[in-house]
């Protein structure tokens, strides 16, 4: 079987998933994709033989129509939301078994309400399969014209192992000595509310000084802040995060927009209670409140330094108990599921 893989920006996780694919079902797997972004250089090694990567930028219109016509491929997978080029790319070619993942949120906004119409009309002709990460997206694909059986759910799955191996490696000393440093890791940016996190830590440590630390990994538009609790690490690759792991405990994601967080499931999956924004996608599905973590209101900030303090209460015992917990969480989604759900829809006559 021969699978093109039409792509916005490729992350290691994705890359992760599909090496599972073309090993598990000996596929040849060809990804058409932007190139890498200067805010997330996430590098990938250890590629599938099966699998050939391209950037689309380096190809006219003309040429790529000539490299897909010449694949052939039996199953196509359009990920991340439309590409005006992939849609015109798929209806010239007449590409069959096509599936789109997305992972927008259904807000029932008026934007949303007239794509729908669009979509419908002009889209879903040529789409036969959705692929969400969750609920609230598995209702949009329903609003959108799929039926239930044309809707898969996991479309999002972490670097499993990789993180599995850090939770196994680092959860005796941690059960000896839990780590009180809170970790965030994503970009600086406004959306991640990164500058909210940081004043709510420091007013926090103002009012109540103690001795737990806030690790911050990214880059991005905004100044990091300077405090002596805080530490800053840049951007590190997912296999680059060892030490961190190890000497950090409980991870916080603060964003006030997030359709979905696949770094809620790598954190989990590595063994870390949870703190999360309520509007992070992942966090329905990944979080059960005070077994594993705890959900503050989005924007929230005078919640977001209760359920810090929440924390700082809570002893080594509670503490890793919320770890374990976090790992059974995680594998609701793993690799191997993750291949063989898209792999019902590609061989579906």
């Amino acid at each position: 079987m021969k699978i093109l893989v039409l792509y916005e920006e490729l992350a290691p996780y994705f890359i992760n998933c599909v090496n599972e694919f073309a090993d598990k079902y000996n596929c040849r797997i060809f990804i058409l994709c932007k190139g890498v972004n200067a805010v997330a250089p996430f590098q990938f090694d250890n590629i599938h033989s099966n699998i050939e990567i391209k950037n689309r930028d380096e190809f006219n219109e003309q040429e790529i129509f000539n490299v897909v016509r010449s694949f052939s491929p039996d199953a196509v997978f359009v990920g991340g939301w439309l590409h005006k080029p992939y849609i015109k790319l798929i209806k010239k070619l007449k590409l069959k078994n096509t599936i789109i993942g997305f992972d927008n949120q259904w807000t029932g906004s008026l934007k949303q309400r007239l794509g729908i119409v669009y979509f419908k009309v002009f889209i879903k002709p040529y789409i036969r399969f959705a692929f969400v990460p969750g609920k609230k997206q598995h209702l949009f694909a329903k609003k959108l014209g799929f039926d239930e059986s044309e809707i898969s759910e996991g479309i999002y799955c972490c670097e499993y192992n990789l993180f599995c191996n850090y939770y196994d490696k680092h959860k005796k000393e941690k059960e000896m000595n839990f780590p009180k440093r809170f970790l965030y890791v994503g970009r600086y940016a406004k959306e991640k509310a990164v500058e909210d996190l940081w004043n709510t830590f420091i007013e926090w440590q103002n009012e109540q000084p103690n001795e737990w630390e806030l690790w911050c990994l990214g880059k991005g538009d905004i100044e990091p802040v300077t405090h002596s609790k805080i530490k800053h690490f840049g951007f590190l690759q997912s296999h680059e995060m060892d030490s961190i792991i190890k000497d950090t405990g409980v991870f916080i994601l603060p964003s006030t927009f997030e359709p979905w967080g696949v770094v809620i499931h790598e954190y989990s999956t590595a063994g870390f209670p949870l703190l999360s924004a309520d509007k992070v996608g992942a966090a329905g599905l990944f979080i059960e409140q005070g077994l594993n973590g705890f959900l503050f209101e989005t924007g929230n900030n005078k919640q977001l330094k209760e359920k810090m303090n929440k924390f700082s209460t809570l002893n080594q015992k509670e503490l890793n108990d919320m770890a374990l917990y976090s790992t059974k969480m995680a594998a609701k989604i793993t690799p191997v599921l993750w291949a063989e759900r898209l792999m019902k829809m590609c061989k579906h006559e």
